[in-house]
């Protein structure tokens, strides 16, 4: 026990301090690419030493410039104030959805192999594994909008969806996310459906298994208390990899949905506008953006680490070692 707490302790400190290490070169290169390409546009930041003093003005005091995408240029600290809690609702519901249904589908295929019903889940879940997530969002909109889908669903799909916190009003703040949730956690859930639905079956074939199989347990049984737990590790390994893809789909929903995060802004920071003749790339709301998502794929990677530490006694033993 002591053991393991000391080895979670050394874990945390050593993948903290890398964790740190990488926001901080990312927020180096994002910070250093505008001043190189367009000095003239930082004359007093020049060199090393301005981007020193970027730096400490970006760490020290969470100012990263102001965002004149905007009217009247406010600062990026203000925008990230307003869309931060948005950003985080939508990575741990689409975690959440996308690795707790992904497992949970993987084990129902599994455990009907071969049956229709578990081909068509599973082609489904190579759709949606292809499809990029603002094809999904659009289809979404065209065929369940409640003002011009071809199968309107007002109640859970508003065309103007009220955003509101989920501490004053629960009920409209889930049916508001949850529909971007859903299309965010899409190919999440897919990855994991395939890595589970392939451990199980491979799994079907060891020793302890078919020893099960042996006894008389019910198949369904058996996928599910004794081959399931052998794909767990895996799954959380996968979602670790994968979170620079997860992120970035965020930012592709958040768009395409007009979820209120801070996120949203990418597309007109990036120069996109309604107005043709005004077209603008806000740099420093893209630097901020940077350093936002950099920050969200170290936390859910360090997050799956540490779940793949708690479900792997493999992983702890050589972490003891």
């Amino acid at each position: 026990m002591l053991g393991d707490m000391r080895s979670s302790l050394k874990t945390l400190t050593v993948r903290s301090a890398q964790g740190l290490c990488v926001v901080v070169i990312t927020a180096a290169l994002a910070l250093a690419i505008p001043r190189w390409a367009r000095p003239d546009l930082y004359p007093d930041e020049q060199g090393w030493g301005g981007l020193g003093h970027a730096m400490r003005r970006a760490f020290l005091h969470f100012d990263f410039g102001v965002a004149c995408g905007w009217p009247g240029c406010p600062s990026v600290h203000k925008l990230w104030s307003l869309g931060y809690a948005a950003d985080i609702w939508m990575l741990f519901g689409t975690v959440a959805i996308g690795v707790g249904g992904g497992f949970a589908l993987g084990l129902w295929c599994a455990a009907r192999s071969g049956s229709r019903r578990a081909r068509f889940v599973e082609n489904a879940a190579s759709v949606l594994y292809c499809a990029p997530v603002y094809v999904i969002g659009l289809a979404t909109l065209l065929l369940f909008n409640g003002t011009f889908g071809a199968f309107p669903v007002p109640y859970f799909f508003d065309a103007a969806p009220h955003w509101t916190s989920p501490f004053e009003s629960p009920w409209d703040w889930l049916r508001t996310m949850l529909v971007p949730w859903l299309v965010a956690a899409a190919p999440l859930a897919a990855m994991c459906l395939r890595v589970v639905v392939a451990l199980v079956r491979d799994q079907l074939h060891s020793d302890p298994v078919r020893t099960a199989i042996a006894k008389g347990i019910p198949h369904k049984r058996v996928v599910r208390r004794h081959a399931g737990p052998y794909a767990r590790a895996a799954t959380a390994s996968l979602v670790g990899l994968s979170a620079p893809i997860t992120v970035t789909n965020l930012i592709l929903v958040e768009h395409t949905f007009s979820v209120p995060g801070f996120f949203q802004r990418t597309w007109r920071a990036s120069g996109h506008t309604d107005n043709l003749h005004w077209h603008f790339i806000d740099y420093e709301t893209l630097v901020g953006v940077s350093i936002w998502a950099s920050l969200f794929v170290v936390v859910l990677s360090f997050a799956m680490e540490f779940a793949l530490l708690r479900l792997d006694p493999r992983v702890r033993a050589a972490r003891q070692l």
